[in-house]
């Protein structure tokens, strides 16, 4: 994943880092000089035992230093914060909480948190926001804000969707702001803007472990397949611009392929973790 290649440059890095260099030596005359005779022995005993544990200490010292400001650094200056799930919760300072769908991260800072509530998202996920000071969910596509409501938001490639549950959300996307209220949901899909009703009035189908689909195109439900299941589709000669409407259960991959072809009047075979996926009668 991208933050596996960033956490594993930040390691390459300090491994680079080395201990100062300790003269022992001048450090030893420096100290016989400043002691009293009688003590000497006594103080070159403990001295000569204290040497290895102070650079080790420096050594410590040095690489907690340098890994400290690079976290600091790379993930923003203000303690933010990163999970990657294949799907699972998390709560926010404020108690507000967020559940991802496969294949999904989120990012916030949560030493601000009390300044600005937040949260950067790349993939999809289900939103319960606790009433208070304004809540911002930035997206590369979009940006959903709200003050107190239940949402999702979905984006992917070329695929970008809001669905409000309660309260009410703005969604500053495409061509202007906006607002959807409870049961509305909006979404650009391969640039087209499209303001909906939804049947999912409990939050997304994908929280009860069910993808479901409205008029989208093929190729965005076949992706989905792999993610939730974690294979690989061919689909050669497949239309993937074909417009699909339906849905997939999570629990049984021939369920769920049998849910996706049938209506697209498709075969499929299965072979270990790849799946070929082609016109009935080639």
């Amino acid at each position: 994943s991208e933050e596996f290649s960033r956490v594993s440059r930040l390691l390459k890095a300090v491994q680079r880092f080395k201990a100062p260099v300790f003269d022992a030596e001048g450090a030893y005359r420096r100290l016989q000089d400043g002691i009293v005779h009688s003590n000497t022995r006594r103080t070159r005993s403990l001295y000569e035992r204290m040497v290895p544990v102070l650079k080790v200490a420096a050594v410590i010292l040095l690489v907690l230093s340098v890994g400290y400001f690079a976290f600091d650094r790379f993930y923003g200056g203000e303690g933010s914060a990163v999970w990657i799930f294949e799907q699972g919760s998390v709560y926010l300072p404020d108690s507000s909480y967020v559940t991802l769908n496969a294949d999904s991260r989120i990012r916030y800072a949560d030493r601000s948190w009390n300044r600005e509530r937040k949260v950067e998202l790349q993939g999809e996920a289900f939103f319960s926001v606790k009433e208070g000071a304004q809540f911002r969910v930035r997206t590369p596509q979009g940006v959903v804000t709200v003050l107190g409501t239940e949402f999702s938001v979905t984006d992917r490639e070329n695929y970008f969707q809001v669905t409000c549950y309660s309260g009410s959300v703005e969604v500053s996307a495409g061509n202007s702001p906006v607002v959807l209220r409870p049961n509305l949901a909006f979404r650009i899909v391969d640039g087209r803007e499209e303001t909906h009703t939804t049947a999912e009035k409990e939050g997304p189908g994908w929280l009860r472990g069910e993808s479901n689909f409205r008029s989208v195109p093929f190729g965005f439900v076949i992706r989905e397949l792999e993610r939730q299941y974690r294979v690989t589709v061919e689909t050669g000669e497949v239309d993937l611009e074909q417009l699909f409407t339906g849905s997939f259960s999570h629990d049984d991959l021939e369920t769920a392929l049998e849910a996706v072809t049938v209506p697209a009047n498709l075969r499929y075979e299965v072979n270990e973790n790849k799946i070929v996926i082609a016109v009935v009668g080639n």
